[in-house]
């Protein structure tokens, strides 16, 4: 279930029937909701009065996290060890997967600046990233040794990011060959 809180704090359920929503993106009037559970992307337009699910892609292994990049639509599925990074065209009814990134462990979100493609490794405590107009996608390691790393927000430079298993959020210059994470703020829960 998706459910909307409204400025006055009233809360509204948007959609139902989903299966472990687990990350949704808003493009255009179009929200993509990553369903873990169920292995697929779907979709609502978020106009209608009582949208009903379209699905956009079934048969993924746990889909975590999903970025839109124009027509590409970014989909990390987070299996420990296999986990991949896929890319699919949202302007073909049955779309082709085409392999971005894989070998992953657990990747959980994904954040998009110009071309590259940050990926957060959640058991594998690092980020990542990818060039996503590269012909030969190579993952490069941008920081590691850090604790199950989740959400991923860019501002400028400094590259935020969550430390779940040790309650802190972090940041990075995205421009130093070699970063190191300084704390933001630390005795967040979970």
């Amino acid at each position: 279930m998706i459910t909307w809180i409204s400025a006055n704090g009233q809360l509204s359920d948007v959609v139902t029937g989903l299966s472990g929503p687990a990350n949704i993106m808003l493009n255009g009037n179009d929200l993509y909701i990553a369903e873990v559970n169920g292995g697929k992307i779907s979709k609502i337009n978020i106009t209608d009065s009582s949208p009903t699910p379209i699905n956009i892609i079934s048969g993924l292994e746990e889909p975590a996290h999903v970025q839109i990049n124009g027509n590409d639509l970014f989909i990390a599925e987070s299996l420990p060890f296999e986990g991949k990074i896929i890319r699919i065209d949202l302007t073909v009814t049955n779309p082709i997967r085409y392999t971005v990134a894989f070998g992953l462990f657990r990747p959980g979100n994904l954040l998009l600046n110009g071309n590259d493609l940050y990926i957060s490794q959640y058991g594998g405590g690092k980020i990542s990233k990818v060039d996503i107009t590269d012909q030969t996608l190579t993952v490069i390691d941008i920081v590691t040794n850090v604790s199950c790393p989740t959400g991923l927000l860019l501002n400028g430079n400094d590259l935020y990011f969550s430390e779940k298993c040790i309650d802190k959020i972090s940041k990075i210059d995205i421009t130093d060959s070699n970063p190191i994470p300084v704390d933001v703020v630390t005795g967040v829960e979970g």
